[in-house]
């Protein structure tokens, strides 16, 4: 747990420095899309992580344990597979699309992380 936080907040930090020195990207919608799609897919990467986490749980796992597991992961892998989708349909949105696509994506975003934590 305060791992993650502290990656979320490492990358916060990251983006907040990058789109606060560059004073010309942020008149830009599609760049900014860009760059918090690139925040989105590192967050997405740890929570791939964490999904091969549980599946190392899984291996090491008793009789009790495994059906748990085995539904956990399932449903990640579920709500991974439409993380994507809604991501990568935010990345084809056009502009007056992009704020429903942007809430879709971090929607999809926050299930994920419910359902690997």
């Amino acid at each position: 747990m305060l791992r993650t936080c502290v990656l979320c907040c490492a990358v916060a930090g990251s983006l907040g420095l990058a789109a606060g020195c560059n004073l010309r990207t942020q008149d830009n919608p599609a760049t900014q899309r860009d760059q918090a799609i690139t925040t989105y897919k590192v967050q997405l990467g740890d929570l791939d992580k964490k999904i091969d986490e549980l599946k190392a749980k899984l291996e090491k796992a008793t009789a009790e344990e495994k059906p748990k597991l085995e539904a956990k992961l399932k449903e990640a892998g579920v709500k991974r597979d439409a993380c994507m989708k809604k991501l990568d349909e935010w990345k084809a949105a056009a502009a007056e699309k992009l704020d429903a696509a942007k809430k879709d994506a971090e929607a999809a975003l926050a299930d994920l992380k419910k359902a690997v934590e």
